[in-house]
């Protein structure tokens, strides 16, 4: 990464803080715009790559993956880099690049790693996508025992329960994800979803 003196790191700084400020106040559009700019003139920066990847998701999704390889690339030493990446990367479905980015996370986040929960999720996830059954159930029953309202990691494993033809299991935690939770949305409407199968399949 190049080298920046204190008058860059303060602009680097500001335009990674204003992004975020856009982010939580739901300005998408200006966000997106803002990043266009931000994204030139900080290319070598991995955080700046990641909040324009993130954007990307609603604007331009086919150039979401390119964006968070690039990221990877730019910060292999930062493991919060590597796992926020590999997250974009695998939901694009370049599952490789992803669980090289989760390997070298493993390997380089510390015993207070702030991502460790989202980190043994994605660890499942590729795991079950290369047919390692038992390794992927494992992890992703983890990381709900990590976080147990967190409803993407209980739709995750409601997800894979269900692919393994366990809807019965994959009801069950919905359903004590819905009783930690106030953010229910999701939750219900892959619980509904669920039952609709069981209840075609009956």
């Amino acid at each position: 990464m190049k080298i920046r003196g204190r008058k860059q790191r303060k602009e680097l700084t500001a335009a990674i803080g204003q992004s975020r400020k856009f982010l939580l106040s739901g300005r998408h559009q200006e966000n997106f715009e803002f990043l266009q700019g931000a994204v030139q003139r900080f290319a070598d920066d991995p955080e700046i790559r990641l909040l324009y990847a993130t954007v990307l998701l609603e604007y331009q999704p086919d150039r979401v993956a390119a964006e968070a390889v690039k990221a990877a690339e730019l910060g292999p030493d930062n493991p919060r880099i590597l796992v926020r990446a590999a997250q974009l990367m695998f939901d694009r479905g370049e599952v490789e690049s992803a669980r090289s980015c989760v390997i070298r996370a493993n390997e380089l986040a510390p015993p207070d790693f702030v991502l460790t929960s989202s980190l043994i999720n994605l660890t499942g996830l590729i795991a079950a996508f290369g047919g390692e059954h038992d390794l992927a159930e494992e992890r992703l029953r983890s990381a709900i025992e990590h976080e147990p309202d967190n409803g993407p990691f209980a739709i995750d494993l409601a997800r894979y329960l269900v692919s393994r033809k366990r809807r019965s299991e994959a009801l069950e935690i919905i359903d004590q994800t819905l009783m930690r939770t106030n953010r229910r949305e999701n939750l219900e409407r892959v619980r509904a979803e669920i039952a609709r199968e069981a209840d075609t399949n009956c």
